[in-house]
């Protein structure tokens, strides 16, 4: 299981907004229902591309408010989606190898999965340090199926990715590999209708993915989501 953090394990996109209008008052930057709407939009893109295209902002004060934002995530981490890390733990008892794939700085989602106690749920975590690709380029899974092959014999056939943004659905189309799409980002059902997607294929959020992989797994699971 290939896992996209933001939006999917963690439930980012509202607060993430809320926090984006926050860090414009303190750093006067204009914040209008026209931003919202942008970075709606351009959800999922790297953290100083969100804010330089979602804001129509320079570089440069990009790159004073993303470490800013950081720095708000670390001291007060944005919670999980509900479930997430029960379903985590029932992924890991189970057998399956877990990956994290994040456009996030290493040392941040290190950081935050030091103080929630995450990183034994995963196998492979790929950061932009591993990753300098972004989604839809399928390049992006380089990284995290190199090390699924080295390191645990597994092949990009056998892997799924879950996303939640068309982002994320083009790149695990563009490679081939079978995508799921949760509804704790931006995209709800009335926009996955749009997408090159199954509906079967949209879950509600992480909490169900349990119960999509029992329906859809053909091997035997040891300890069946309760």
């Amino acid at each position: 299981m290939i896992l996209d953090f933001d939006g999917v394990v963690n439930d980012s996109f509202h607060e993430g907004l809320r926090r984006i209008r926050n860090l414009c008052a303190v750093f006067d930057v204009n914040f209008t229902p026209a931003s919202r709407r942008k970075l709606t939009e351009l959800w999922g893109l790297p953290g100083v591309e969100l804010l330089k295209q979602g804001l129509d902002i320079s570089e440069g004060m990009a790159k004073q408010l993303y470490p800013a934002w950081e720095r708000i995530d670390l001291a007060d981490p944005i919670p999980l989606v509900p479930g997430a890390k029960e379903a985590l733990l029932w992924l890991r008892r189970n057998g399956f190898t877990t990956c994290l794939l994040t456009s996030r700085n290493r040392e941040n989602i290190m950081d935050i999965f030091e103080k929630i106690d995450l990183l034994r749920e995963f196998g492979v975590i790929s950061t932009r340090q591993e990753s300098p690709w972004r989604k839809p380029d399928p390049r992006v899974f380089q990284y995290t199926l190199g090390e699924l092959k080295d390191r645990f014999g597994i092949e990009a056939q056998e892997c799924i990715f879950v996303g939640d943004t068309p982002a994320d659905i083009d790149a695990g189309k563009a490679i081939g590999m079978e995508t799921l799409l949760v509804q704790t980002g931006p995209y709800l059902l009335r926009h996955a209708r749009e997408l090159p997607i199954a509906l079967e294929n949209v879950l509600h959020s992480i909490d169900d993915l349990p119960m999509w992989i029992e329906e859809h797994h053909s091997g035997k699971i040891q300890y069946p989501y309760i």
